[in-house]
């Protein structure tokens, strides 16, 4: 891609991306998303049926040396405008490039690193990885605060206060209204009840670092519960009835 095009794709993510997030300079967003310093970047880019951009979805693959094994940090950008949301779109994009890259790279120790920023993002977490940190089922906060805080450092994810590791200054801030807010206090799913306990201050654009451990068995799970979503949206009952 040239220069050009690069500044043209810019430009038009960036328009998508204040629909949906604010506190991020273009410049910083154009760091992130397209000039990432990842050894691999693919990007997914979401258009209604009048060809307009409306989300996107980027994925970077970081390979470096992590406790003296050869590893690849994951890390992902994605955003959806409110009117096209559900039905878990960036999924497939997202468990294929990580199926292609996990079967390239057999020797490799896999990663995938969020700074999350919203309950709606760690509750996708929760659903389609088998083992995510932290996590109410994951106790062990020693295994969690080893790896990720080299990885914190290695990326220079800022503590908002030293002394509760695991939140870091991100600055994107999900324009979510107060309704927004209020349903996400009264949710039922134990994982956003986990996650606003552990990071309150994401309407801030405070981010949960979070970590999932990328093994094969991890991506054919995540496959699993993509397809069973996909079979359970396809047989659901039609709200005007069925056709013969």
């Amino acid at each position: 891609m040239s220069s050009g095009d690069r500044e043209k794709l810019v430009d038009e993510l960036y328009l998508v991306h204040c629909d949906i997030f604010d506190g991020v300079s273009k410049e910083d967003f154009a760091n992130y998303v397209v000039y990432s310093k990842a050894n691999e970047t693919r990007i997914l880019i979401h258009k209604n049926m009048h060809g307009q951009s409306v989300g996107y979805c980027a994925i970077h693959f970081f390979e470096q040396e992590l406790e003296g094994k050869q590893s690849t940090v994951i890390r992902m950008e994605a955003g959806l405008m409110r009117a096209y949301r559900g039905k878990n779109r960036n999924a497939p994009f997202v468990c294929r490039q990580v199926l292609g890259y996990r079967l390239t790279h057999p020797g490799r120790r896999v990663y995938y690193l969020g700074a999350l920023v919203h309950p709606s993002s760690y509750m996708l977490l929760d659903k389609y990885a088998t083992k995510v940190w932290p996590s109410a089922q994951q106790s062990s906060e020693l295994d969690y605060g080893g790896v990720i805080g080299q990885l914190a450092r290695l990326f220079g994810l800022t503590p908002v206060d030293p002394d509760t590791p695991g939140v870091v200054h991100v600055g994107w801030q999900t324009r979510d209204n107060d309704g927004d807010r209020r349903q996400w206090q009264a949710s039922s799913s134990q994982a956003a009840q986990f996650y606003i306990r552990r990071n309150p201050g994401y309407i801030k654009g405070h981010g949960l670092l979070t970590l999932v451990p990328v093994t094969l068995g991890c991506v054919a799970h995540a496959t699993g519960r993509m397809l069973l979503n996909r079979l359970s949206q396809l047989f659901a009952p039609h709200p005007h009835g069925n056709r013969g």
